[in-house]
């Protein structure tokens, strides 16, 4: 690889100073003071004497007092609000929802008894409704048989048999239903043979017959739909009257509204809830005989139990109303103290009681504790010798401020510890804006280490901390991914769910319950610091000087007002800065290096051209040279260097990041501006030119990121220039890389990139990198059909313009 790279680079240039030693012990005596002055908060006024402890002497009460016991009361309002229970509401979410899945199941039934047919679907002045009933659900075989039966029957019964009643109605129902169902069909045929119609005329029984036969092919047609519902439906459905079905559907709507009345709380036994749903139903009368009513009260309990879904849910402000009241029942644990009165005696252990009483009166001699701060420090200092070496490894640019910024922000959660609970720490906004300032590894060793310092100055539970680091730790782990502010705020909401999760879990495992307001609080509390970091993070980034992903994609929008100045005052600059862009991100993703950083850069790295954009070619658009007006190589030289420091000037102007203002110098490094040196010397007549006034001034690459930007902007212009009439064959695509190799050369030769820690392999890889972008830049296009000559008009013709469409694929 390195062969195809010659001469030798100048040696390195002096490097920006590192701190020195002295500088760096500084900055870690002060983080420690710092972190153990918030962690060792605790031992500031602590009491030499302690619960536990044997009494030096006799102590004795100066006067009488009513001490009020803290914990004690803190412990009843605790109990207190356990005892409160949580308020209920009905969710109207929950009871539309079931609602409609009963609506589904009854309009499914309804669709299946349409296609069943209705009944009566013959007259009951000819046949009874239980008849009719019977006979459209009769197997094939007994239908036959019954109808032997009914001829064999009639044949033989003598013409001038009694008549028969006018209705089948009118008989008694006492008979079985095959029998009744003979009895009328003989009586039909009777009626049949005695008014005989003529031969052609279908008789009134054999039209019965027909009538019959075709119920029951719907009928049996419609009975695998039912079994196919969930849960089966039983046939009886399809032997009610239209008007029993619709009294079926509104006792199934009236059980339904009673159970949601009456509310179906979550976690409630299935047992439990299927009594209520019986005792609702008993209360109503069902259609039909009581065999045929107490299956449809079973179908509709098995309706009833499949939609029926939790319609409780809290009700937070009326629970917290009740917790409130509760909590002001609840009076103080007071301590009373008479005058004189002996609290402890002298070589007698210290009681939680006695201590209460020693502290009001001051006799517990409250000081600092200086070995339990020397303790601290002790941890303190553990935590920077482990810190410090992987900050080094995971991100050894940090300047001072970035480290005064993560020591500001690891303060803030001791410092929410010491002055609230545990489970209000801000720990989560501290991985949230490290993550995406410094990336997922610098941000989880800091959220890490703080959480096991934590228990110094707050009590710690498993309950309260496993949620609260497991919130913290993805947040920040994830953080550094989020492309925009708004990736980052559903991050937050993601971070506040994990942690309602983790508490539910936890409190299952630990207590075998649920305490839904505690997780909704941890919740909120974790959103809530989500939208805090969220709100500051943009300060933090200009105040800090950060240039962080989002904020580099923040800069990148064309529509930025400098980008947008750039593209109106120096068009040509503006479509150069894209190309070189272009060039130096695919750099940047084969080097994996920080692509959002070397795409913003690069795009203002020109911007100082836009207030002399005339004076440099690509703006020129080929107008008048305002460099031959002049016929100054030195004058000339000069407007071009200027463009640098005329875009330092803009970019502080307008607040840009110091890696952003980076590119703008660096980009050029020292190079020689060539052209107009060679100008110098055929004025010069042959006397020595000095280089220094046709330099840049510098600084050269101090990057890789900048070292390819640098590259980018020289190659762009040849790569621009380079024509394809041979197409992209092997030796074309050689002869690229030549060019772009030459001019890397160069630049490697000069010892522009000495600083940028680009490597030979880093060169190769850059200059394929270019190639790829100049081809993909440069595809072949499907040439466009030339138009044939129109024929001259004259009076009997219409010139009718001749429309080319493009072939597929070309743009």
């Amino acid at each position: 690889m390195a062969q195809r790279w010659t001469g030798q680079p100048q040696a390195p240039s002096a490097r920006k100073a590192r701190p020195s030693l002295s500088e760096q012990l500084l900055g870690h005596l002060l983080a420690l003071l710092s972190l153990t002055a918030v962690h060792g908060i605790r031992y500031y006024n602590e009491p030499q004497l302690t619960v536990g402890s044997r009494s030096p002497q006799t102590f004795i009460a100066p006067a009488a007092a009513k001490i009020e016991d803290v914990e004690a009361t803190q412990a009843r309002q605790a109990e207190a609000r356990r005892r409160v229970v949580q308020a209920l509401k009905i969710n109207p979410a929950a009871n539309e929802s079931m609602r409609q899945n009963l609506e589904a199941l009854l309009a499914a039934v309804e669709a299946i008894r349409q296609e069943a047919g209705p009944l009566p679907y013959v007259s009951v002045q000819l046949l009874s409704l239980p008849t009719q009933i019977y006979l459209r659900q009769l197997p094939s075989e007994e239908w036959e048989a019954l109808q032997a039966a009914v001829r064999q029957t009639a044949i033989r019964t003598p013409s001038t048999a009694p008549p028969l009643p006018a209705k089948p109605s009118e008989r008694p129902e006492q008979l079985p239903p095959d029998q009744r169902a003979r009895q009328e069909l003989i009586e039909v045929w009777q009626r049949a043979w005695l008014d005989r119609p003529a031969p052609e005329v279908m008789d009134p029984y054999t039209q019965l017959i027909a009538q019959v036969e075709a119920a029951q092919q719907r009928y049996r047609a419609a009975l695998p739909a039912l079994e196919q519902l969930t849960p089966p439906v039983p046939a009886p459905v399809l032997n009610l009257t239209e008007a029993e079905w619709q009294q079926l559907q509104s006792l199934s709507r009236r059980v339904l509204e009673r159970v949601q009345k009456l509310g179906i709380v979550d976690g409630l036994p299935r047992e439990v809830r299927a009594e209520g749903i019986q005792a609702q139903l008993d209360e109503l009368t069902f259609p039909g005989s009581a065999a045929q009513r107490q299956e449809l009260q079973g179908l509709v309990y098995q309706w009833l139990q499949q939609v029926l879904i939790p319609n409780l849910e809290v009700d937070p402000q009326r629970t917290e109303q009740r917790i409130r009241a509760e909590l002001e029942k609840v009076e103080p644990v007071l301590i009373s103290v008479a005058e004189n009165q002996v609290i402890v005696r002298a070589g007698e252990p210290i009681t939680p009681k006695a201590f209460l009483i020693l502290d009001h009166f001051g006799f517990t001699q409250r000081r600092m504790n200086g070995w339990g701060l020397v303790g601290v420090a002790g941890l303190m200092g553990l935590g920077l010798a482990v810190f410090v070496p992987l900050q080094r490894r995971l991100k050894p640019g940090l300047r001072r401020r970035d480290r005064l910024l993560i020591l500001l922000l690891s303060l803030t959660a001791p410092l929410s510890a010491a002055l609230s609970q545990l489970e209000f720490n801000s720990l989560p906004a501290v991985g949230l804006l490290l993550g995406s300032f410094y990336g997922a590894g610098l941000g989880l060793v800091v959220v890490v280490g703080q959480a096991l310092f934590l228990p110094l100055v707050s009590e710690a539970t498993l309950l309260g901390f496993l949620p609260l680091l497991s919130a913290s730790g993805v947040a920040c782990a994830l953080a550094g991914r989020a492309r925009s502010r708004e990736e980052l705020a559903l991050l937050g909401g993601g971070a506040a769910a994990l942690q309602m999760l983790t508490y539910g879990a936890l409190s299952l495992a630990t207590r075998g319950s649920l305490d839904l307001l505690a997780m909704a609080l941890g919740g909120g509390i974790t959103l809530g610091w989500s939208i805090v970091a969220l709100g500051a993070s943009p300060y933090l980034e200009r105040l800090f000087d950060l240039a962080t992903p989002i904020r580099l994609i923040e800069l990148s929008n064309p529509n930025r007002p400098l980008l947008r100045r750039l593209a109106a005052e120096a068009p040509g600059t503006f479509q150069h800065t894209l190309f070189v862009a272009t060039l130096a991100e695919r750099a940047a993703q084969k080097l994996n290096l920080n692509v959002e950083l070397v795409r913003t850069g690069t795009l203002y790295h020109d911007i100082g051209k836009m207030l002399q954009a005339r004076y440099f070619i690509e703006n020129q658009m080929g107008g008048l040279n305002p460099h031959t007006q002049l016929d100054d190589p030195y004058r000339s030289a000069q407007i071009i260097k200027a463009h640098v420091s005329d875009g330092l000037r803009l970019a502080k102007q307008y607040k840009l990041p110091t890696a952003v203002q980076a590119f703008i110098p660096e980009h050029q490094g020292t190079i020689l501006i060539a052209y107009f040196y060679h100008q110098a010397q055929l004025k010069a007549g042959g006397q020595p030119v000095p280089e220094q006034p046709f330099r840049y001034d510098g600084p050269i690459p101090q990057s890789k990121e900048t070292g390819v930007v640098m590259l980018a902007d020289a190659c762009e212009a040849a790569l621009r220039s380079m024509t394809l009439s041979d197409g992209f064959g092997p030796e074309v695509l050689e002869r690229a890389k030549a060019v772009i190799r030459k001019i890397v050369q160069a630049r490697w030769q000069d010892g522009q990139l000495v600083d940028s820690g680009l490597t030979l392999e880093d060169l190769e890889v850059v200059a394929e990198a270019f190639v790829e972008v100049w081809r993909e830049s440069n595809h072949e296009r499907i040439p466009y059909p030339s138009s044939p000559p129109l024929p001259e008009p004259n009076s009997a013709q219409v010139e009718v313009p001749l429309l080319i469409t493009p072939s597929p694929g070309s743009s």
